[in-house]
């Protein structure tokens, strides 16, 4: 399979999985079909629209090519087809209770391969607009195309994005998934490809399982009764 039919196919995947994670989040806070669509479209291309415009690609591939946005919304529709025939959203009954914990965990699987293959596709567009030798804007470009479109997500739906926080390592593993793809490149497009996506995906499952975070600034110093 050449580079550029892998690198869609990828793109693809990322997009149905950030398309998820965002119609998850509009589920969960109570927005109409209206708005869990539109939210589910930003999640998918809002990273990547950032990237383009960060590379001068303009207008933006996903205004281009409406290939992404269908597929987001197609993902969009069909699960809230499935979670409006499979669970009744405020009932607080254990067999649904036990539905949304499995569900959540699937879409944070989701997340994490979209995060994966956004942020190697963000690098890998860098590389091919000519800035192969700046390693800071591809590594820029690769971080803020995995995460961009969580982040748009997060705040439209009134909540502080999860990059902020001390939740779980989330930026940095996309950070490291496109050093690695970086380093990689010169041994095989593809495999340096699949080898950085997967740093990212494998870094962000592990510190969900394991509370991995960095350390913040405890509150008491800020307020203090010194000041």
């Amino acid at each position: 399979m050449d580079f550029e039919k892998f690198y869609y196919i990828a793109e693809i995947i990322g997009t149905v999985a950030f398309a998820s994670s965002g119609t998850l989040v509009a589920i969960r806070k109570g927005m109409d079909v209206f708005g869990i669509v539109v939210l589910a479209i930003i999640t998918a291309i809002g990273g990547g629209v950032i990237r383009d415009i960060t590379v001068g690609i303009t207008p933006p591939m996903a205004f281009r090519d409406n290939t992404y946005t269908v597929v987001a919304i197609v993902t969009a529709l069909v699960l809230i087809l499935f979670m409006s025939k499979k669970v009744k959203f405020l009932s607080l009954n254990t067999v649904n209770r036990k539905f949304m914990i499995r569900y959540t965990q699937v879409a944070s699987v989701l997340d994490a391969i979209g995060l994966g293959l956004f942020t190697v596709s963000g690098v890998s567009v860098a590389m091919v607009r000519g800035y192969s030798n700046n390693a800071f804007l591809m590594i820029f470009v690769g971080v803020i195309t995995g995460c961009g479109g969580g982040v748009l997500r997060d705040l439209l739906s009134d909540t502080i994005p999860i990059i902020f926080t001390k939740n779980t390592i989330y930026a940095v593993a996309s950070l490291l998934g496109a050093v690695v793809f970086i380093v990689l490149r010169p041994y095989g497009a593809n495999l340096s490809f699949f080898l950085g996506a997967l740093t990212t995906v494998i870094i962000r499952l592990l510190s969900m399982k394991y509370r991995w975070s960095l350390p913040d600034v405890s509150s008491d110093l800020v307020d203090g009764d010194d000041a």
